[in-house]
Parts: structure tokens; C-alpha cells; sequence
């Protein structure tokens, strides 16, 4: 029995794109491969092999066993296994091609497609590889017209040829073009009969595990004396690690192990130093879980009046350094390190409180990074968060988040009034939530497995219709009635209700500003505006209790915008008057603030002495 006449159909345990393409052979001339179309794929008794590879060994079980491959790269070539012969005759006058290296062009490349289509003696297949990066790196001409003119003609004049001797008796022969993406093709080409879109997805759980099998006898080697148990830990471990990534990624991973000599042991750094170019967890640091476990008394300090928000965003904290993130799930790799959804008034503390977790975790504020979504409103505003696809303005200059996340993989991130953000970024979040990794411009991918992730949010305050003074006298009813109208807003106003089964229970509420937490506000702003007089303008102020208490009650009096109102209502009635009588004044004096009230226009003087 001869390679083409082996029994069909025999691709039980094959990646399922493979058992598909195997199930409508007899009935499709074209099948256009995208996604994970350059990775590896498990095979049963083979091995990994590259897509064109694995494609050739489902296709010899089902008949065909000459496979032609025509890329930039290596031109047309047979896949081990053919009939050399037989690919010469499928070729035709293009024969000569053959093993030369280089790629013919679009006009000789839509000859062969018709040669091999309407190649009666035997069976023979054609894979054309690259066929994106070919197409990206020419000029639209009329060969390239021709080509897809010619594969349409594949589609619809493909004829099914006689098999003797195999047990489906008629199938057509094929051609498989493999592209990053079906849009990489014109539309008209992709839809009805004869067409299939076969996406080739990112190997999930149970394929990386089938691949780490594969790989463990390079990773651990039989003769260094680990116990069954320690290889299957490890084994089990490598295949938490990795999710998301490539398998191709897998073996580059034991790789960077053999070379940078990290043990098998170490098998969740190796994949960090993959995926963010370093190798030190410093989330895993001792430095860091005292900071965490002290960490109460200098959040308190910084933001005032939120004991209930700092201790919810503390337990998240915990959970986040100490890995038990998203605990309940299988896999470790998803998601970020850990997501908060601070919920509440303007002006309570969200974003200083998300800039004390940063410092706290990390040291400095410099791992803070925010972003302004209302600056993201617009369609095309992913662009500028991700980076502009190449051949667009400002390809070069990537995305700013994307940079910011590679810059400084160990971070906190926040994205300020994440409502006002356009439907098609709150689509990134998602994948950002569920996998931890995006794509930028350029299609290289960033992983956030490393970042805390921290949205801000006025939703469900207007909607639960509660005032300060209900908060005030109903603080567990008004949390309750922010939260019911924070999962409304999310299905009703947003239409994300998935994005908010992403966030789960990490919904921090912040009450509102009491008027007693608003004086301990204002009376550190007003420390802050004398220490900045006397270092920038070298005059010593002395504020008498009287004025100071008359300076608060005026910074007090709305507190509609909360911290941010008293501060604006601050600059108004202390600052600028204080500034006007400073500028009067020479340097490196000492003197006293004698009042601070409004004249017969109404503008507010300082009076000095």
C-alpha cells in the first residue's frame, strides 16, 4: 500500500482545526488558514510540527501525500514525504520552480494554483505560506489580481479527481493559503461554497499540556534522578504558566532555561523572563509583603475618611501578592496580578488612593501610570492607547499604554472614569481581564500578568439616587444601593456585563466626605500653601487660629465635589489673596495673616503684617 492509498481519515487526537479540514476535504477546494497559523501542533505518534507540516501528515491520511509549500521564504519546495515526480507533474510548466528558493511572482504563483487544481494523474496538495507578508510587501499590481482571481476559479470550478484504491474514491485537490488574517484576503474571496475559514486558535490547556510532555525530557532529563511526582509537578506547573502563549513560546522557554541555567524548579520566573524580560517576582519580595502588612496605617494617612475602602482594597492587595488572584480558575497565567473598580463620589480619594497603592507596592509613584478615558471617546482613540498599525501616522511611536506596560511591567495602572471610555476600548479590557496580554499596533503582544489594574468610576452614584445625608445616615444601605447600581449601569448603560463578571467582587465603594474629614483635608491643604510660600518665596507666615478657622469655614462651603471642591473653593478664598499680598511683599520676611475677607467688590483680600 503505497503513502496515498493509507486509510483515511485517521486523525483521531489531531488538533480539531485539523479533524475539521479532514472532515470536508471531499467537498472544498479552498481553505484559508488564519490566527495561530506559524506555531507548532501536537500530533499523536509524530510529534510537534509546524502548521504546513501537521497539515501534510493529516492530509497523507486521507490520500494525499504530495504537498507542495510556496512561501517568501523558501519559494516552492516539496514537504518531506512527497512524490517529486508527481509534484514536477502537478506543476507543470512551472516545474522548473521547484526547489530554486525563490518566490514566483503573483502571475506564475496563479498558473501553478491552476495546475495543481486541474492535476488529474495523482493526488497533490498546495499550501501557500506567508501569503500576508507577500502580499504587505508588494505593490497592488494585476498579477496579484490574478492570483485571486485564480483561487475564486479554485472555488468554483475545483473538480473532485478519482482515488484509486482509497476508500473515499473522489476528492478534490487542494489549496490551503495561510494568512494572519481573513481581511489579508478581498472579502468577495472568503465567502460561500468551497471556501472554508479555518482559524487556527492559541493552543489551549489540555494541547499545552500534550506539548510539555513532549518537551519534559529536554526540560527534566531521565538520568538526573527526579521523582515521577517532581516531573509530573513540574509538567503540571510549566502548563499553568504558560497560558496564552505559543507552543512555539514553550520551547523557547526551556531554551532561555538550558541557557540562562534556571532550573526546572523555576519554571513560573523562566516564563515571566519570557513574557516581561525579567526574571525577579517582585510581588514575591519580603520587602514588599511587610509594606502590604503595614500597609493600613499609610493608606489611612494619605486618603482620609475611606477605613472601609483602604481595608477592601487591602484585602485585594493581599490576594494579588500572594498569587491567589482568580484562585478558582485552572489556569494561573490568566489575567492581570490583580483588578480593583474604585466606585463613588468625585472627589473622595479614588485616584490618591490608587497613586498610595503604587508607592506602597513599588516604592515611588513612578510605577503609577493613569489614564484619562475621557480622552479615549472616540473610535479611534485605540490607536493612541495601543499604537497605530503599520503604514498609519505615528506607527513608530506605539501606543501608550502598551508602552507604559513594557516599560514597567510591575505596575499600577489606572484608567480614570472607565464609563466615559469608548465601546471598542472597553473591548480591550476584556481581553486584557481574561487573558492578561493585548496586541499593539505592530501585533507584538504586551502581557499584563505582572500589573494591578485599577479602573475609577462616578457609575451607580447618580443611579442609586443617594445623597451624602442618606450616606451619612445609612452607610451599609447607601454601599449596598452603589453596588446594585454599579452592575446596572454595567448591563444597562454600558452593555459590558461581561466585563463586569471580569471585575467580580473587587468593587471598592468610597463613601462620601463628612464635613469632619473635609476641615482634616483643608487644614493640611492650608499647611501645604504656607510651606510652599515660605520654599518658593522665603516668607515665613503665621496663620492665627481665628483666620485659620475662617479660611476653612470658606473652603467648606460646598462640598457637592468633595476633596477636588476644597481645594478649588480653597484657591479661591486663601490662595489668590494670599498670593497678591505675597507679591507685595520682600523675600525672607516673617509675617502675620492678619484676615482674610471679602471688599466692597466682592473680591477676597489678605491682609498682612
Amino acid at each position: 500500500m503505497t503513502a496515498h492509498q493509507s486509510t483515511p481519515g485517521r486523525v483521531t487526537g489531531f488538533p480539531s482545526w485539523l479533524v475539521f479540514i479532514d472532515s470536508v476535504l471531499p467537498v472544498t477546494s479552498l481553505f484559508v488558514l488564519h490566527g495561530n497559523v506559524h506555531d507548532l501542533h501536537p500530533l499523536p505518534g509524530v510529534g510537534l510540527q509546524r502548521t504546513p507540516d501537521a497539515l501534510r501528515t493529516a492530509l497523507e491520511r486521507s490520500g494525499i501525500a504530495t504537498v507542495v509549500c510556496c512561501s517568501p521564504l523558501h519559494g516552492l519546495r516539496l514537504l518531506p514525504g512527497g512524490d517529486e515526480a508527481e509534484a514536477r507533474r502537478a506543476l507543470g510548466d512551472h516545474a522548473g520552480l521547484l526547489g530554486r528558493g525563490s518566490m514566483p511572482t503573483f502571475s506564475q504563483l496563479a498558473e501553478v494554483v491552476g495546475s495543481v487544481v486541474g492535476h488529474r494523474t495523482d493526488a497533490v496538495a498546495l499550501v501557500i505560506d506567508y501569503l500576508s507578508q507577500a502580499a504587505a510587501g508588494a505593490a497592488p499590481d494585476d498579477d496579484q489580481g490574478v492570483l485571486h482571481l485564480e483561487l475564486l476559479r479554485a472555488i468554483d470550478e475545483g473538480m473532485r479527481h478519482p482515488r484509486p484504491g482509497s476508500a473515499r474514491g473522489f476528492l478534490r485537490n487542494p489549496v490551503a493559503v495561510m494568512v494572519d488574517r481573513p481581511g489579508d484576503l478581498p472579502a468577495w474571496l472568503l465567502s460561500g461554497d468551497g471556501v472554508r475559514q479555518v482559524p487556527i486558535p492559541v493552543p489551549d490547556l489540555s494541547t499545552r499540556s500534550d506539548a510539555v510532555e513532549l518537551l519534559m525530557s529536554a526540560l527534566v532529563p531521565d538520568a538526573d534522578g527526579t521523582s515521577p511526582e517532581a516531573r509530573a509537578d513540574i509538567a503540571r506547573r510549566f502548563t499553568d504558566s504558560t497560558h496564552g502563549l505559543t507552543l512555539r513560546a514553550l520551547t523557547e522557554i526551556v531554551q532561555l532555561m538550558r541557557d540562562a541555567d534556571i532550573p526546572a524548579g523555576r519554571i513560573e520566573d523562566a516564563a515571566r523572563r519570557y513574557r516581561v524580560g525579567v526574571t525577579e517576582d517582585r510581588w514575591r519580595t519580603q520587602t514588599l509583603r511587610e509594606r502590604v502588612a503595614s500597609g493600613e496605617a499609610d493608606l489611612t494617612t494619605r486618603v482620609k475618611g475611606q477605613p472601609q475602602a483602604v481595608r477592601h482594597a487591602l484585602d485585594i492587595l493581599v490576594r494579588s501578592v500572594v498569587g491567589m488572584t482568580a484562585a478558582h480558575k485552572r489556569e494561573r497565567g490568566s489575567g492581570p496580578r490583580g483588578v480593583m473598580f474604585f466606585a463613588g463620589p468625585t472627589g473622595v480619594g479614588k485616584t490618591e488612593l490608587a497613586k498610595s497603592i503604587a508607592e506602597l507596592l513599588f516604592g515611588d509613584e513612578s510605577s503609577y501610570k493613569r489614564f484619562d478615558m475621557s480622552e479615549f471617546a472616540d473610535a479611534e482613540s485605540d490607536a493612541r492607547l495601543i499604537g497605530a498599525p503599520p503604514g498609519y501616522k505615528n506607527h513608530e511611536a506605539g501606543g501608550e499604554l502598551t508602552n507604559a506596560v513594557r516599560e514597567r511591567p510591575f505596575s499600577v495602572l489606572l484608567f480614570d472614569e472607565i464609563e466615559k471610555a469608548h465601546p471598542r476600548i472597553l473591548d480591550k479590557f476584556l481581553q486584557i481581564l481574561s487573558d492578561g496580554r493585548l496586541s499593539d499596533g505592530s501585533g507584538d503582544t504586551v502581557y499584563f500578568s505582572e500589573a494591578l489594574i485599577v479602573f475609577t468610576s462616578n457609575l451607580g452614584v447618580g443611579r442609586a439616587g443617594t445623597t451624602a445625608e442618606d450616606s451619612f445616615a445609612d452607610t451599609a444601605g447607601y454601599r449596598r444601593a452603589v453596588l446594585a447600581a454599579v452592575h446596572d449601569s454595567f448591563r444597562s448603560d454600558l452593555n459590558r456585563p461581561e466585563l463586569l463578571g471580569r471585575i467580580g467582587d473587587n468593587i471598592v465603594v468610597f463613601d462620601y466626605l463628612t464635613p469632619e474629614t473635609a476641615r482634616v483635608i483643608a487644614d493640611g491643604y492650608v499647611d501645604t500653601v504656607l510651606d510652599r510660600v515660605r520654599r518658593e518665596q522665603g516668607v515665613r507666615l503665621t496663620l492665627p487660629p481665628e483666620v485659620r478657622a475662617e479660611v476653612l469655614d470658606r473652603a467648606l462651603a460646598d462640598l457637592s465635589l468633595g476633596a477636588r471642591g476644597v481645594g478649588n473653593n480653597l484657591e479661591t478664598a486663601f490662595v489668590n489673596p494670599l498670593a497678591r499680598a505675597v507679591f507685595e511683599v520682600p523675600a525672607r520676611s516673617s509675617l502675620t495673616i492678619r484676615s482674610v475677607s471679602e471688599n466692597e467688590h466682592g473680591v477676597v483680600t489678605a491682609a498682612l503684617s
